[in-house]
């Protein structure tokens, strides 16, 4: 088929923020919608409302900035790329929210690989875009027409914000790092009609800073500065003198958002220490203080000063009132890469993911988190919940099983050292190396559980909540084992490895536990299932390709490509095997006809590499995970909806 021919999937919903970039987190000025960016996707939700999601897509890497009008008509939102690359900026029209969806205006090239940050006039005028630390210019764009009007070398070292002033479209100021040659606050006359932009130093006296953010006050008399130290600087902007600087305390690891409310002037600052503070202009001294979980990346004020949201590097969105400062947590999702996501047999409504430290239960419908369970220290490399839907097993990085309650989050039991410990390689694009126990699966009869590990043993265990016993230990493969498919009577299962071998074991009858079949191939398998009728394997790997192979002779049938840039990482078929899915490091999840090999549709969002993907049981939807820690849940195009386990539900 050709590429033309590739339809489009729908995104139907996200979980997940990218908190770590700086005011990464909008409210727009209806105070009814937030915007914000979760890889390579720009998401507005409703505010009372999770799955009421607009979904801004164009970008091709990671959004590091976004930026909107006062009158929150335009929406910019900025990118990285590759080295030697241009970063675009796109411009949106996001003026008709809820009744119309927001329009891609302009594409604006100038920047090489990075967009640091972005600043709309008061108007909503002029846009002004600071590259990276490649880059380290400022350009000042007119939004009617996208065209470049000028530009200048932004500082001496690099520059990290831009903010126009309030009432004025012909003057702006930028803050960065404190080179040898000052320059660090710069205020800038802006001329439209000759095309020029003019910096002014900063004088900052015997102070010297490198500066995260700065707010300017309504009537453009003063700025505030959120130094990388902790403190905030107080400038006159008639005679860009410095007058004061403080808290006396300094905020924890620098202060990495400010913003004024201009009901009272006051100061509101957010630090990368987990601290947000109301600092009095006069004195620059705190009123109100509170702490939040993960370094405040963002602060958004309503119309009114009353609320503001707060966005955490640990991907944690508070609603906070300003009074008090009072912070209620409203969402929250992985701030690491998700290494597994799984659904109970047969129900759509839940899955499970994990990630880091932790594993999450989740609602689909809502996108809500049902249930947490943290272990400290220690990494969860895979998922799996049991058959009868009793169970949540889990493999670590200490080579530990462990088994919880879904409902309670209680722990059930634990298998000591279930796979050793090994030195850690062969990781592919981007992937966290895992270490422990890599792979873990039950069989139908919930009676035995499969694990496979870094040090590429395959075990079997017969476990009970009292007892769980190795019945076998399986010592073929040379590397780690990254996935174990089993046959529906559960006679048999197979194992895929970074050894360039999936091998299929039998479980039962008198050639227990020995090989059954092996194929090889110049790959890293990343996953392997059978096909519903069990006549033959998939799987995928770093070759790129998608193989089907047949389970008798263990012989290759048929050969597609995966990928033509990145290895693929996952695999999932649908109950009657019409079609499957597949995703990996060119972040795109693809939908493929079984029988015809082709591919049909195809999903960009994901600005990591997609680790894994499902069909949700009823087949009504796809779920993908990947690096940049986003939940993505894609709409399977009618012509391929089943009627799959649990499709009633």
């Amino acid at each position: 088929m050709e590429h033309g021919g590739i339809g489009q999937l729908e995104l139907e919903g996200v979980i997940g923020f990218s908190g770590g970039m700086k005011n990464s987190l909008l409210l727009h000025p209806n105070d009814s919608h937030i915007i914000y960016p979760l890889g390579a996707t720009v998401v507005i939700r409703n505010v009372h409302d999770n799955k009421d999601q607009f979904f801004l897509q164009g970008h091709t890497d990671r959004v590091t900035c976004i930026a909107m009008t006062k009158d929150g008509k335009y929406l910019a939102s900025g990118q990285i790329t590759h080295m030697g690359y241009l970063a675009p900026v796109m411009l949106w029209d996001i003026s008709d929210l809820g009744a119309s969806p927001p329009k891609l205006v302009h594409t604006l090239r100038l920047h090489k690989v990075q967009i640091q940050a972005l600043a709309f006039s008061c108007a909503g005028t002029y846009l002004a875009t600071i590259g990276g630390p490649d880059d380290n210019n400022l350009v000042v764009w007119r939004c009617e027409d996208g065209m470049a009007i000028c530009g200048s070398p932004a500082a001496h070292d690099s520059c990290l914000t831009v903010q126009w002033f309030n009432s004025s479209e012909e003057h702006l100021a930028t803050g960065g790092l404190g080179g040898l040659g000052g320059g660090s606050l710069r205020v800038w006359d802006f001329d439209a009609v000759n095309r020029k932009v003019r910096p002014t130093n900063v004088a900052l006296g015997q102070n010297k800073r490198s500066f995260n953010c700065v707010a300017i006050a309504d009537d453009d008399s003063t700025m505030y500065c959120g130094s990388t130290s902790g403190d905030v600087f107080k400038i006159d902007l008639a005679s860009k003198n410095f007058l004061q600087l403080g808290p006396r305390k300094k905020l924890q690891q620098g202060v990495t958002s400010i913003c004024i409310n201009p009901k009272t002037g006051e100061v509101l600052v957010g630090s990368g220490g987990e601290e947000i503070a109301v600092l009095q202009t006069d004195n620059l001294q705190p009123i109100y203080f509170t702490k939040v979980l993960g370094g405040v990346s963002s602060l958004a004020l309503d119309s009114h000063g009353e609320f503001f949201f707060c966005g955490t590097e640990q991907s944690n969105m508070y609603l906070v009132q300003y009074d008090q400062l009072v912070a209620e947590l409203k969402s929250t999702c992985h701030s690491d890469e998700i290494a597994d996501v799984c659904f109970p047999r047969g129900y759509s409504e839940l899955f499970v993911t994990c990630s880091g430290n932790d594993i999450r239960v989740w609602h689909a419908r809502t996108m809500s988190e049902l249930l947490r369970i943290q272990v400290p220290n220690l990494v969860c490399n895979c998922v799996c919940l049991s058959p009868n839907g009793t169970e949540i097993v889990s493999g670590w990085s200490d080579g530990r099983v462990r088994t919880f309650g879904p409902q309670s989050g209680k722990l059930l039991y634990v298998i000591n050292d279930a796979h050793k410990i090994v030195g850690v390689g062969n990781a592919s694009g981007g992937e966290t190396p895992k270490n422990g126990v890599t792979a873990v699966t039950c069989t139908n009869d919930c009676k035995r559980l499969l694990t496979g590990g870094a040090d590429g043993q395959v075990r079997v265990w017969a476990v009970a909540k009292e007892t769980q016993v190795m019945i076998a230990s399986m010592k073929e493969h040379k590397g780690p084992v990254y996935q174990i498919a089993v046959k529906g009577d559960d006679s048999e299962c197979v194992s895929a490895s970074a050894d360039g071998s999936c091998i299929t074991w039998a479980l039962a009858g008198m050639q227990s536990f020995t090989r059954c079949g092996a194929l090889f191939a110049a790959n890293f398998f990343k996953s392997v299932v059978y096909h519903p009728d069990e006549s033959q394997l998939l799987t995928c790997g770093t070759d790129r390709k998608l193989t089907y192979w047949d389970v008798t002779d263990m012989a290759a049938i048929r050969i597609v490509d995966g990928s033509l840039s990145a290895e693929c990482n996952t695999l999932d078929i649908c109950a009657d095997g019409r079609f499957f899915v597949s995703g990996g490091g060119d972040k795109t999840v693809k939908l493929w006809h079984y029988d015809e090999g082709s591919q049909y549709y195809e999903g960009q969002g994901h600005s990591g590499a997609i680790i894994k993907a499902v069909i949700t049981p009823d087949e009504q939807r796809l779920v993908t995970v990947g690096g940049e820690g986003g939940i993505f849940i894609w709409k399977v195009p009618e012509e391929f909806q089943g009627q799959g386990a649990g499709a009633a539900a």
